[in-house]
């Protein structure tokens, strides 16, 4: 036998898979690392053509190559000018994460390539980042584009203080804040978004200090070399710029691919149709082992309220007069209590001058004659004062039930019996399980439901509501905010008379007035209001109406029970002026948290019904 022979055919096998193992490799422009840097979900960027690429479009291919040639390539970048401090520096020095990561590749010193890069790592060393945190703040409801929340990163320096800290966030850069031109573009992705990066303690005061938002950090379990990557990527993405739509691929979607190219581990987030600040959180702390610790920073109004509820009602008028600038009054008010008491009425009269004039280091002296009696007295006492406590309610958000929700089930009116089925994109409800949610405070967008009716044997539009809100907030002396609600989309008018299929009108209305609940947060609010409301339609005679309304509307909780009303009379002045008295009352048991059962009784003119309902949250 010749051996040579005999080699070359035992080889044959072993060049066989080397061949085989080739072609199944991917190319390198192929690999989900480098399509995550390049913010690819599905075949193109979700990022627009500009400095955030070095080929015309972001092709993955394309890009890939163009790097490369970077890499080889000491030439100034013309986006860097003379003129910078630290002078023009390569083009590859805009992307020192896909240097890292193409230099792994390729067998190259990432450190020595990324060497002309200065103002990166000038960059880098003032982050200091040695952790991550995925920040939720709660809803803000006096602006429409913070409604359901908010969420950024928070990119942690070694050490303690957490203020000291540095956030990554991702925004819509407006010149507006609401109107019809602000929603239709951020419906149409017609804004730019941006992340940006700003110290944290900037943050807290814009959100717990002066918006009054609750935050909850959620620390994740990054190792070192993904906080670095993070950090490396949120260099790229400083010249990025992505089209962003209010509904999908906003503030908190934008930040999971920043988070799965720093941690390629992690698939967090596929690309759905709508996507809230809820939804991100909760697909975080999902995620096994993700999360280490999750801490709650209460805001500035949260605190007044919980350190007010450790006073007795001598120590608040003793409070209240420090805060009117009675100093005087205020000693003598407080003179016979211990000296920690004195302390907590201190802390709370400045919370409440902090409250009404802001946290602006450009205040009035007038303000300033208010705080300094407080604080010279408050340094003169050794005690501490009690500390305020966590609110009951303020639970974490991903322990709240799921924004979506379907419902389904089946009912009886006077004209015989009914099912339906409905839908709502998000968030919570009135009538919805509370845990995790602000108490009294509800906010519904794009609602639908669909009714069987069983004597017509036919399918009707019951409601297609666009946005219902209602915040109630109990009112005291100390905060004095107004508790109040709006709504519009198509309803049923029933009070019309007319067979319901015939009867849908486009409706809306708005309400001010007062709650009472405990401010500190409790088993049940109950607010009145009063407003305007208005509904156009050829059912109602003259094609529509006019009017005001007067509204009683709560809930209470007890255990997994939650009862909810809501009772309104309606005038009109124009239009049609037959009564619009309406009465909705609902219980709802709780059989986990994205399942219930709800039995609900509906009164509107002449019409009655009653329902039971399964409800999932998803």
């Amino acid at each position: 036998m010749n051996r040579g022979a005999g080699v070359r055919k035992g080889a044959r096998p072993f060049l066989f898979l080397l061949l085989a193992a080739r072609v199944q490799a991917a190319p390198l422009w192929e690999e989900p690392e480098w399509r995550r840097l390049l913010h690819i979900k599905g075949s193109v960027t979700d990022a627009r053509p500009g400095p955030f690429f070095l080929s015309p479009d972001g092709e993955p291919r394309a890009e890939l190559e163009a790097l490369e040639t970077a890499l080889r390539d000491d030439s100034p970048d013309p986006l860097s000018t003379a003129a910078e401090p630290a002078g023009p520096e390569p083009r590859r020095c805009r992307f020192p994460a896909r240097v890292a990561w193409l230099a792994e590749r390729r067998g190259l010193d990432a450190a020595e390539l990324l060497k002309p890069c200065r103002r990166f790592a000038a960059w880098r060393d003032l982050l200091a980042a040695d952790g991550v945190a995925l920040v939720f703040a709660s809803a803000y409801l006096n602006n429409p584009s913070s409604m359901f929340g908010h969420t950024f990163l928070r990119l942690e320096r070694r050490g303690e203080d957490r203020l000291l800290d540095n956030s990554l966030n991702f925004a819509a850069e407006t010149a507006e804040t609401s109107g019809v031109a602000f929603a239709f573009r951020g419906l149409t992705g017609l804004y730019p978004g941006k992340y940006t990066a700003m110290p944290y303690y900037l943050k807290v005061q814009e959100y717990g200090a002066i918006e009054n938002r609750d935050l909850w950090e959620y620390r994740l379990n990054l190792s070192s070399a993904e906080v670095s990557r993070l950090a490396a990527h949120a260099w790229e993405l400083g010249q990025a710029e992505f089209p962003y739509y209010f509904l999908s691929k906003n503030c908190s979607y934008q930040l999971m691919p920043a988070l799965e190219a720093a941690a390629p581990r992690l698939t967090l987030f596929g690309t759905p149709p709508i996507v809230g600040p809820m939804d991100t959180v909760m697909a975080v702390a999902a995620t096994p082992g993700l999360v280490r610790e999750t801490v709650y920073r209460p805001s500035h109004a949260t605190t007044l309220r919980q350190r007010r509820a450790l006073l007795s009602t001598a120590e608040r008028r003793a409070a209240w007069a420090y805060a009117a600038g009675r100093a005087e009054e205020g000693d003598a008010r407080s003179a016979a209590f211990p000296e920690g008491r004195r302390a907590l009425v201190l802390e709370a009269a400045h919370d409440l001058i902090l409250y009404r004039y802001g946290f602006n280091p450009e205040v009035a002296s007038s303000v300033r004659k208010l705080e300094h009696p407080l604080l010279v007295r408050r340094g003169r006492l050794q005690a501490e004062a009690p500390a305020p406590a966590q609110p009951t309610w303020a639970l974490p958000p991903d322990q709240a039930h799921r924004r979506k929700r379907l419902s389904v089930g089946a009912g009886a009116e006077r004209g015989g019996a009914f099912a339906e089925a409905s839908w709502r994109a998000g968030l919570h409800a009135l009538e919805d399980a509370a845990p995790a949610y602000l108490p009294g405070n509800a906010i519904e967008g794009m609602s639908g439901r669909l009714r069987y009716d069983g004597p017509s044997e036919s399918v009707y539009l019951r409601d297609l509501r666009a946005i219902d809100i209602v915040s109630l907030t109990p009112f005291d002396s100390w905060t004095r905010k107004p508790s109040w609600a709006l709504g519009t989309g198509l309803d049923t008018a029933f009070s019309a008379g007319r067979a319901p299929a015939e009867s849908l009108v486009y409706d809306g209305r708005g309400a001010t007035g007062v709650s009472w609940g405990r401010p500190e947060g409790g088993p049940g609010v109950v607010g009145l209001l009063a407003g305007g409301e208005f509904a156009v339609g050829p059912v109602l005679r003259g094609g529509g109406r006019l009017g005001g309304i007067l509204c009683l509307v709560g809930a209470w909780d007890a255990g997994p029970l939650r009862a909810a009303l809501r009772a309104s009379l309606g005038g009109a002045v124009l239009g049609d002026r037959r009564p619009d008295h309406r009465l909705a009352a609902s219980f709802d048991w709780s059989l986990s948290r994205d399942r219930s059962l709800r039995a609900s009784y509906f009164m509107n003119g002449p019409h009655r019904e009653a329902r039971l309902n399964a409800v999932l949250f998803h």
